[in-house]
C-alpha cells in the first residue's frame, strides 16, 4: 500500500512537472469563474463593488432573481465556454495541448453535467433564501458538496474514458469511494484556498474594480494553481483507478 502511494505520488509529480506550462490554463478558467459571477451581479445589481463582491452568486441565480435576456445570455455563453474550455484543458493534461473538445458529442455530454452542477449550486443558494433558518442552509450546503464530492471524477470519466453523463457519475462515485479520503482532502484544499482568497480580496480591496484588480489577479494566480495541482492528482486517481480495473468490477 506504501509502495503504491509512493508511485501516485511520483506520478503526479511527474505529471506537474510535464504540463506545468497548464497552470496559465488553470488559472484562466478559475478567472472566468470569478469574473462572470461579478458580471452578472453588475447587471442585477446597481451597487459598488464590494457589494458586488459579497453579493455574486452567479448568472443563472441572478436570473431566477431578476429574469431577464442579458442574465440568461450570460449564462448560456458562460456554460457553452466553461464546458469547450474545460475539455480542452483535461485533454490536454494527458496529452498534446487542446483548446476544446474532441467531439461534439464529448462536448454535449460535459455541457449536461456542468449545467447539472450550475442548477444544483443555484438551488443551494436558492433554498438558502427562502427562510427556514439555519437548518435550510445546512442542508442546502452538505447537500450541494455531497452531490460535488460523489461527481468529483465525472468530468474525467466523459472526457477521458468516452462515459455518457450517467455512466460518468457512477464512475465517478466508485472512484470516490476507491480513495475516499484524497479525494475529501483535495476538493477540501481548493474550497478553502478559494473561500480564504475572496475573504481576503473582500476585506482588503477598496470600493473599486480598479482598486481590487490587482488582488483580484493574485487571487486567480493563487488559486489556480491550486486548482491545477489538485486537477492533476484527482486525474492520476482516476487513471490509475481505470487502469488496475476497478471500476469494471462488480
Amino acid at each position: 500500500m506504501e509502495g503504491t502511494g509512493r508511485a501516485l505520488v511520483q506520478r503526479v509529480t511527474a505529471v506537474v512537472r510535464a504540463k506545468q506550462f497548464l497552470v496559465f490554463f488553470a488559472i484562466g478558467l478559475y478567472a472566468l469563474d470569478v469574473s462572470v459571477p461579478l458580471l452578472s451581479a453588475r447587471l442585477r445589481l446597481d451597487e459598488p463593488f464590494l457589494q458586488l463582491l459579497q453579493h455574486a452568486q452567479g448568472p443563472l441565480a441572478d436570473a431566477a432573481t431578476r429574469p431577464g435576456l442579458p442574465l440568461l445570455a450570460l449564462f448560456a455563453a458562460d456554460l457553452l465556454l466553461r464546458t469547450w474550455l474545460r475539455a480542452g484543458y483535461l485533454r490536454s493534461l494527458t496529452g498534446a495541448f487542446h483548446f476544446g473538445a474532441a467531439s461534439g458529442g464529448q462536448y454535449v455530454r460535459l455541457l449536461a453535467l456542468l449545467a447539472l452542477l450550475d442548477a444544483a449550486a443555484a438551488g443551494a443558494i436558492w433554498a438558502t433564501k427562502l427562510g427556514g433558518g439555519q437548518t435550510i442552509v445546512v442542508v442546502a450546503l452538505v447537500g450541494l458538496l455531497a452531490l460535488s464530492l460523489a461527481l468529483a471524477y465525472a468530468d474525467y470519466a466523459i472526457v477521458l474514458s468516452g462515459a455518457g453523463p450517467l455512466r460518468a457519475i457512477a464512475l465517478s462515485w466508485r472512484t470516490v469511494r476507491l480513495h475516499f479520503g484524497p479525494t475529501v482532502l483535495l476538493l477540501l484544499m481548493v474550497t478553502l484556498a478559494s473561500g480564504l482568497a475572496t475573504g481576503l480580496v473582500a476585506s482588503a480591496a477598496s470600493g473599486s474594480l480598479a482598486g481590487a484588480l490587482p488582488l483580484l489577479l493574485m487571487q486567480c494566480v493563487v488559486v489556480g494553481g491550486v486548482a491545477f495541482v489538485a486537477d492533476v492528482t484527482l486525474l492520476v486517481l482516476y487513471l490509475a483507478t481505470v487502469e488496475s480495473g476497478q471500476l469494471t468490477r462488480r
